[in-house]
């Protein structure tokens, strides 16, 4: 499959979404390709009619939306996971922390930080250096062959994330579908943890064979701005095919081995941020310019 990376698409479409975003981080593994964001896409997309736990889900979109952004693919495994879980700097791999495997930083500063999403002080120490990345949980294959989403815990509560939230399906070597399917009072028991916003974007991170990628979806790409613990919850579903970022031994695509969850925490409105250096912004820039010229000459 050609990888493609298209232009972004604005439509408009009530409710709130996620924020558009472009990531620096560490160079790929060179044992795998880099991925595309067409590796996943958004093909459906629904609203609860309200905020009570009767509500019902309506459609709002179907299509096929790429990813804003992806990251790696990255060589070992997506550890370590956050232990406190509140987005804190450092605290799990997509807040800047150290690879388990490696020891290397992969994500400085955090991933996919930019302007419209930048690092904020969640943790209240007078240091705007916490990227806001809470992981919800990983689905894999259990003990008994069983395929299913473990929920983690968020800021010691086990009441926010229910093991309902995520499920996928596999159709071949690292090809699929996923949904993402929080319930309807999601937003509002998280309020007493993380604040008035809710989730600005999220991040799928597939890991297969020995290597793994990262996919973030943001509101900008649906011409939306980020939604508060206010507005009804959304749903999200589509498909994957990691097979040419993501192979085997052979060249092949390998076997999905999990897929992690992540979600962002947006800073209350009237906090301290602080974005990205212009050093870094350019470096950024240089680096999709690069990434595009050598994609449209491979098609």
């Amino acid at each position: 499959m050609k990888k493609t990376l298209y232009p972004a698409r604005k439509l408009l479409l009530a409710g709130g979404l996620l924020f558009l975003s472009v990531h620096a981080s560490a160079a790929p593994t060179s044992t795998a390709a880099p991925c595309g964001t067409t590796d996943v896409e958004i093909t459906k997309v629904s609203q609860y009619s309200g905020t009570t736990s009767d509500a019902t889900l309506n459609t709002i979109y179907n299509g096929n939306m790429a990813a804003a952004a992806c990251a790696g693919a990255f060589s070992g495994n997506d550890g370590f996971y956050p232990s406190t879980n509140l987005g804190y700097a450092g605290d799990g791999l997509l807040n800047g922390g150290i690879q388990n495997q490696s020891g290397a930083t992969l994500f400085p500063g955090g991933a996919f930080i930019t302007p419209q999403s930048p690092l904020q002080d969640l943790d209240k120490n007078g240091q705007v250096n916490d990227p806001g990345w809470i992981m919800l949980g990983k689905f894999e294959q259990g003990n008994n062959g069983s395929w299913g989403f473990t929920p983690s815990t968020v800021g010691g509560s086990s009441a926010i994330v229910l093991s309902s939230f995520f499920t996928a399906t596999i159709t071949g070597q690292g090809t699929g579908t996923w949904s993402f399917t929080p319930d309807a009072t999601v937003a509002q028991r998280t309020s007493s943890l993380l604040g008035r916003n809710y989730f600005d974007q999220f991040a799928l991170v597939f890991k297969a064979g020995n290597a793994f990628s990262v996919y973030d979806f943001t509101p900008a790409e649906f011409g939306m701005t980020a939604p508060k613990v206010t507005d009804p919850v959304m749903n999200w579903s589509g498909t994957y095919d990691v097979s040419d970022t993501l192979k085997n031994g052979g060249g092949g695509g390998a076997g999905l081995s999990h897929i992690s969850l992540w979600v962002r925490d947006p800073a209350p409105t009237g906090q301290p941020s602080q974005v990205p250096e212009p050093s870094t912004l350019a470096l950024v820039g240089l680096s999709a310019v690069a990434l595009i010229r050598s994609r449209r000459k491979a098609a």
